[in-house]
């Protein structure tokens, strides 16, 4: 996969893979449907169509107009859309249909609902949420550079920040995070799809929960071992490494990770089932 301006990745080649399609626009760029496909126009630029069949999540981030039959469509293929602002912050989602997960198991979705209706159902899920994330600092400690290593586990997030902005500076480093924050939670929604949970299911989830959130933020600490390295490498050698300041540099480190993340994330949803059973 490569990035192009205006900004979307899909596999040309394989096309039984759905891939990720990420739209970022500027003034005129618009989306509607055409029959089974997306079809993208932006001033000074070839129409371009998108398969529904082969898009697995949209990313659109700046000055992108969706026409309402688009979004639908995007539903209806199952296909959640992230709304990412420019500096690649969470603006909101749109969640499709459950069409790729309605012959799974509805037990994540069965679980949830009846654990957060009954009292103390969102302390249960904090406690998780709590559990998993020393879980998976844990995890990442090992594969960190020796001087993070001997951080204790509450200390970890500060550090690894402070390594980022020692690398890029404060305000390099504010944005980077913001953009890997807007990426994982288009990933997050996407594994929540597959999990079973639709725009139908959402609906009967609103319990003030940022499910999608904290299931980016678990994967986040896996994402932190590429991007440190990453950041380490440019600093030693600028004319070789990648430049974390570029965000389709960001795009393609994050892609290249993104399988990993997305079986990962139907882990981390596996057992948040048997945490609510237990």
């Amino acid at each position: 996969m490569t990035w192009r301006d205006p900004s979307w990745i899909l596999d040309e080649e394989r096309a039984e893979v759905r891939k990720p399609l990420y739209l970022k626009g500027k003034a005129g760029t618009r989306v509607e449907v055409d029959g089974p496909a997306l079809r993208v126009r932006q001033p000074e630029r070839a129409v371009q169509w998108f398969p529904l069949a082969r898009v697995a999540r949209v990313v659109s981030s700046g000055a992108v107009a969706w026409d309402h039959q688009a979004l639908l469509a995007c539903a209806v293929a199952g296909a959640p859309v992230v709304f990412l602002n420019r500096e690649g912050s969470v603006r909101g989602y749109f969640f499709g249909s459950d069409r790729r997960s309605r012959d799974r198991h509805d037990l994540l979705y069965t679980r949830l609902r009846a654990r957060l209706t009954r009292r103390g159902g969102k302390a249960r899920y904090a406690a998780w949420r709590e559990a998993a994330t020393r879980t998976a600092l844990e995890r990442v400690r090992p594969q960190l550079p020796r001087a993070l290593t001997r951080a204790v586990a509450a200390d970890l997030p500060e550090a690894l920040a402070l390594a980022r902005q020692r690398y890029l500076g404060t305000a390099a480093a504010g944005l980077l995070e913001e953009r890997l924050q807007g990426l994982l939670c288009g990933l997050s929604a996407e594994v929540f799809g597959e999990a079973g949970l639709d725009a139908r299911r959402w609906s009967c989830l609103e319990f003030g929960l940022d499910l999608v959130g904290d299931l980016a933020e678990l994967l986040g600490w896996s994402l932190a071992v590429p991007v440190l390295a990453a950041l380490e490498a440019r600093f030693l050698d600028p004319a070789r490494g990648l430049d974390l300041t570029q965000e389709g540099v960001v795009i393609r480190l994050f892609e290249q990770q993104a399988e990993a993340l997305r079986r990962m994330g139907l882990d981390w949803l596996h057992q948040l089932r048997q945490w609510l059973e237990s």
